[in-house]
Parts: structure tokens; C-alpha cells; sequence
């Protein structure tokens, strides 16, 4: 069994902001969940639905506060599994795990598709992060990644093949 090879230096710079991305995730998702069980707790005591109509919404006025509230708190529970997703990526980078490489994949394909959702309904602040994400799955795919997360082989030099070695003195 051949020994581990040094972890590359983009992959700890991939481990390090995946690690901060799921600080703000967590934060953002837990935030978001407790909005969402903030706002359904003052229905009984706030007149909340004139005040979204009187903000300009109206059209978010007529869905009701309660569904306003669960929705509020599906999305910062959906942000908070990202968030752990993340998280888990970054730890599984900086040892090097191969699920973390093919997690790392999922997680980057997901944010292509979130990113591709966003442009087509007119939001094109995503196109940064289109590219980013895939710049990671480039990445990742690079050989000497895929060999440090065991998925793939490792490249001979040329010297330790018999045979290759060159006969000039």
C-alpha cells in the first residue's frame, strides 16, 4: 500500500472557506428558523398581515401569516442542512476522505443549479458563484486531487519505470 500523498494546497484552501461558508450557513439557517417561529408566535398579538400589505405586498399578505411563517422556516432549514453539508466537506477535505471528494461534487452541482435557477428568473449576482463552483468541480477532477482522495491512480515519474531510465553518462 502506498503511503498518503501530501494534500494538495488548493484542497486546504477549499477545506478553509467550506468550513467559514457552513459558520454562515449554520448562523443563517438557525436565524431564518427562528424568524419563522417568531413571526407564527405574534399572529395572535401583531395585526401582521396589514402591515406586509401597507409595506407593499400584498400579494404576501394574501397568503396568510401562518404560511408565511412555515415557509420562512422551510428555507432556513433547507439553508441549515446545506450549512452541514458544508461543513462535512470541510472537515472530509482537510483529511482527505473519498467522500468528501464525491460530496464536494454534489454540494458544487447543487449550487450550479442554484445558481442556474437564479439567472433564469432574472438574478444574475449568481454568475460569480456559477463560475466558482465550476472552478471546484475542475478542480476536483484535477489527477493529483483524485489520487489524494483515493480515487484515483497515482502517476509513475518516468525514472522509477524499468526500462525508461536514459543510458547517457
Amino acid at each position: 500500500m502506498q503511503p498518503k500523498p501530501p494534500r494538495p494546497t488548493g484542497v486546504t484552501v477549499l477545506a478553509v472557506l467550506a468550513i467559514l461558508g457552513a459558520i454562515a450557513l449554520l448562523f443563517s439557517g438557525a436565524v431564518l428558523i427562528g424568524l419563522g417561529l417568531l413571526l407564527g408566535t405574534l399572529t395572535a398579538s401583531v395585526d401582521i398581515t396589514s402591515a406586509i400589505t401597507n409595506a407593499g405586498y400584498p400579494g404576501l399578505a394574501s397568503l396568510g401569516v401562518g404560511t408565511i411563517s412555515a415557509l420562512i422556516i422551510a428555507l432556513g432549514a433547507a439553508i441549515l442542512i446545506l450549512g452541514i453539508l458544508y461543513l462535512a466537506v470541510g472537515i472530509g477535505f482537510f483529511s482527505g476522505k473519498r467522500w468528501a471528494w464525491t460530496l464536494g461534487i454534489i454540494v458544487s452541482v447543487i449550487g450550479i443549479v442554484l445558481n442556474v435557477i437564479q439567472m433564469i428568473g432574472g438574478n444574475y449576482s449568481g454568475v460569480v458563484s456559477l463560475i466558482i463552483s465550476l472552478l471546484i468541480i475542475y478542480y476536483l477532477m484535477r489527477p493529483h486531487v483524485k489520487v489524494f482522495f483515493g480515487k484515483g491512480t497515482p502517476m509513475v515519474s518516468r525514472s522509477t519505470v524499468p526500462g525508461t531510465a536514459s543510458s547517457t553518462p
